[in-house]
């Protein structure tokens, strides 16, 4: 198994154990749909897609399809038209993979993105983020994000941080509970 399955196998299995039929959940960096598509299989009442690359959207839309999926083109910093009550979080940050390297994820707007996503996590509600360090604005969004995780109340919320390879460019996943 390559590391990218493994990582792929690892979230999988988190958000199984974790969702139930009709919770809400949103993919915050859609991508070329491969998380979508995962999470459209859960019996989800609703799923909120991001993106703010086009190209992103129209390939995750022919891979899923729109059945109780809202998409939109829009930087996942303020998640709009989301209420409350969210079960799941995930971002997969960088760059589109196949896409143009230069347009990635933003420590300012995915710091933003992160905070807004907290307010709307259910009590309970997981928030799941894949880390690329191999880039410059990755290693600055990990080591970001790492610092601010420290930040969060220990009575309000569970962090823990797993990493795929010995490498310091290694993909790694921050993972953030709300109590219940």
């Amino acid at each position: 198994m390559t590391l990218h399955q493994d990582r792929f196998s690892f979230q999988g299995q988190i958000w199984k154990q974790h969702l139930k039929p009709g919770d809400r959940a949103i993919d915050a960096t859609c991508g070329n749909g491969h998380d979508t598509l995962f999470l459209s299989g859960m019996g989800l009442s609703h799923l909120y897609v991001f993106d703010i690359q086009k190209k992103a959207l129209e390939e995750t839309k022919k891979r899923v399809g729109e059945e109780n999926i809202s998409y939109h083109l829009e930087c996942h910093s303020t998640f709009p038209g989301v209420e409350e009550n969210i079960e799941l979080i995930v971002y997969n940050l960088g760059y589109l993979p196949g896409g143009d390297k230069s347009i990635t994820t933003r420590v300012n707007t995915t710091l933003k993105s992160v905070s807004k996503g907290l307010t709307l996590l259910s009590r309970g509600g997981l928030m799941t983020l894949t880390l690329y360090p191999g880039h410059t604005e990755g290693k600055r969004e990990k080591e970001a994000l790492l610092e601010f995780a420290k930040t969060f109340p220990k009575e309000s919320f569970e962090v823990s941080h797993k990493t795929w390879g010995e490498k310091m460019t290694a993909p790694s996943m921050l993972l953030i509970q709300k109590a219940l």
